[in-house]
């Protein structure tokens, strides 16, 4: 069995010159400005292109747009403008549920006939859809 020791004089002594280096060898001057920023020139940027961040954000931003923000803004045209065409007689449901006829307008405020002897007055913005839409679908755009 061998026995591994340790020997003062395998180290060196000191300010006496070593050919043992620790790490990757040393970039020289011309690989240096070769790229500019202290790596050898044959080696990967550390970090991918710069670009590819800007891609996907991009890319980020278009999926976004399509499925959250195009629909939303789409549903919001439809309701303003179902909004801005209620008349007098029309059958409405309010977001309650409400079921009712518009009995007055008058600007933003709408009174609903709920039966012969109720009226009840509700914000415009409480209208959700015509009595005649089904529940789950858009109210119709114009």
């Amino acid at each position: 069995m061998t026995s591994l020791a340790f020997h003062p004089s395998s180290l060196p002594q000191q300010g006496a010159e070593s050919d043992v280096q620790f790490g990757p060898p040393a970039a020289t001057g011309a690989e240096t400005a070769a790229n500019g920023q202290g790596e050898p020139a044959g080696a990967p940027p550390a970090g991918g292109s710069p670009w590819t961040f800007w891609v996907m954000l991009l890319l980020l931003f278009g999926f976004m747009w399509f499925f959250v923000i195009r629909p939303e803004s789409r549903r919001r045209k439809q309701q303003k403008a179902f909004h801005s065409g209620l008349e007098k007689g029309q059958d409405v449901v309010t977001v309650g549920g409400l079921h009712g006829a518009i009995a007055a307008i008058e600007g933003d405020t709408i009174t609903l006939k709920v039966s012969a002897d109720v009226r009840l007055k509700f914000d415009r913005n409480a209208i959700q859809r015509s009595a005649s839409t089904p529940a789950g679908a858009q109210p119709p755009a114009k």
